[in-house]
């Protein structure tokens, strides 16, 4: 089809056609003409994707789904949905399905971030829970909200694959507290922004999952199953017109169209604090188009302007963890750290409460595609660039609060002919334990990607602090050529939530099993399981 997607049919024979007790017989009297005329085909769901580059992606904060957004203007939600085999069989085999199309936009898209908190009620502190903004090539950002059409949907494959937990409340019950969701959305005409609606009549809601009043369990998916409880997963008509998202609000401010974003998302059982986003546009030679904006979406308002930092377009920025800091890089090759130095209510000069701590100018000789905070140890910053190269940064304060900026390590990937430049990179949130003669060394686990569209994941050092030597970096695992990108990685990016170690089991050297993501310039998404053990000396 010409949105990317391979379509299947069922051919559906009418039961009169078939009205004696020989089959075989009826089928040789039925001329072929006749067959034709009278059969009824049914479409079945059908293999989707992007069609043009896929330019970034974002996990759900729960890892549920993913979300990838390109330039051929749409975003699309990709979830885990078990096989036939497994639904039958009871087994783990499960496969990534598109089922849902937030997004279906007029311009091409840029980037996606997640900003969904933990709550469903949208009267509470911080983000409501399925919640994400996103940008493309125009300078609004538009922030979205998850209709209750496709959370029952989820929470029926979840229910299917054995991961659902306590009940949160999605059903559409005035006393829930999603009752406030919209049931799904519509694209009016010649429009760009995705309207509400609760007119469950106007299109097919077949694939919506169970509602309210459904007490019996779907047992199968993607009608592959011949009961009448069978989950239909959508078919492409349906993603493009029925599995919209509601879009809640837009941001303004932006002088030219959108280049990255990024989110703090406050840590469980923070109060007080707001997600924030940040964002950067196109730098027309001009300083002040390379500015940095930080909004509170839920507010729907700038809250900041980070200005001085910056000479031309911002490419890549992380926030870490905690919020303490947001590193932020691009054409201009400089690496700028961002210190929260107060909180958005004592803010007074429009910073956001964020003000320049720290910079290093040329960080690398090309310009800086990616970069990206350890999530357990957030003064480690790892960046990759056009000149092939991967630094590790230690963020070191000062007892007067100053900053500095220290290079730990530099290398290249094993693919490095011609200086494959490095285009992504990403932490995965678990640590590894060095053994022998690293016993007490930790390991950040980083996840690159090259512009040949290569992907390999490295063991860093990244504690303790004090170490007077770094240790070179190890090579966990370099993703076999076949199993690639044939063209630039844009992203790489770790599942959350995954199952990690205790302690215990990884004294004991078991496995940690771990899903990275990657998207790139071939139009393709790519989910890979990983096993990964302590490290050997």
């Amino acid at each position: 089809g010409y949105g990317g997607s391979v379509h299947f049919w069922t051919q559906d024979v009418p039961s009169e056609a078939m009205d004696t007790e020989d089959p075989a017989e009826d089928e040789a009297e039925m001329e072929e003409e006749d067959a034709m005329v009278s059969a009824r085909w049914v479409a079945d769901p059908c293999i989707t994707g992007h069609f043009r580059t896929v330019e970034d992606m974002a996990w759900d904060p729960n890892g549920e789904y993913l979300l990838t957004t390109s330039a051929d203007q749409t975003t699309r939600l990709w979830t885990e949905v078990p096989t036939m085999t497994a639904a039958k069989n009871k087994g783990q085999s499960n496969r990534w399905v598109e089922v849902g199309r937030p997004q279906v936009h007029g311009y091409d898209m840029t980037s996606i971030v997640c900003i969904g908190g933990n709550s469903n009620h949208i009267d509470e502190e911080g983000e409501p829970c399925h919640r994400f903004a996103s940008g493309a090539d125009e300078k609004v950002l538009r922030v979205f909200d998850a209709p209750a059409s496709t959370l029952r949907m989820l929470e029926s494959i979840q229910v299917l694959r054995g991961t659902a937990g306590p009940s949160s409340g999605e059903d559409s019950g005035e006393s829930q507290p999603s009752s406030w969701r919209v049931e799904r959305a519509f694209l009016p005409s010649l429009g760009l922004s995705n309207k509400a609606t609760a007119d469950t009549d106007q299109e097919s809601s077949k694939f919506a999952g169970p509602t309210s009043n459904d007490n019996e369990t779907l047992d199968v998916v993607a009608g592959e199953g011949d009961g009448n409880n069978s989950l239909q997963l959508p078919s492409e008509r349906d993603l493009g017109v029925t599995t919209l998202w509601p879009e809640t609000r837009k941001l303004f401010g932006h002088e030219s169209e959108l280049v990255c974003l990024d989110a703090y998302r406050p840590l469980s059982g923070s109060t007080g604090e707001s997600t924030l986003v940040a964002s950067s546009c196109k730098a027309r030679n001009d300083v002040a188009s390379a500015a940095i904006r930080l909004w509170d979406s839920k507010k729907g308002k700038c809250v900041g302007i980070l200005k001085g930092g910056h000479r031309s377009t911002v490419s890549t920025m992380s926030f870490s963890r905690d919020g303490k800091y947001l590193a932020s890089s691009g054409k201009d090759r400089r690496i700028c750290i961002w210190k929260r130095t107060k909180g958005l209510t004592d803010d007074t000069d429009g910073s956001g409460g964020y003000e320049l701590s720290a910079a290093v100018d040329s960080a690398h000789k090309r310009i800086v595609w990616s970069i990206h905070f350890c999530p357990k140890v957030p003064d480690i910053l790892a960046s990759g660039s056009r000149d092939g190269l991967i630094k590790l940064w230690r963020i070191s304060e000062g007892d007067d609060g100053s900053l500095e900026m220290k290079e730990l390590l530099r290398f290249e990937p094993l693919s490095k002919a011609g200086k494959n430049p490095i285009t992504a990179v990403a932490f995965a949130e678990e640590l590894l334990k060095g053994s022998g003669g690293n016993k007490d060394i930790d390991y950040g686990i980083l996840a690159i990607g090259t512009e040949s569209g290569c992907v390999e994941v490295w063991a860093v050092p990244v504690l303790p602090n004090n170490l007077e030597e770094c240790p070179s970096p190890i090579l966990l695992c370099a993703i076999p050529t076949n199993d690639c990108h044939f063209d630039t990685v844009k992203k790489v990016s770790w599942r959350p939530s995954a199952k990690g170690l205790t302690g215990e089991d990884q004294k004991a050297d078991k496995w940690l099993d771990l899903t990275l993501a990657s998207c790139g310039e071939d139009n393709g998404v790519r989910i890979f399981n990983l096993c990964i053990r302590n490290i050997s000396s």
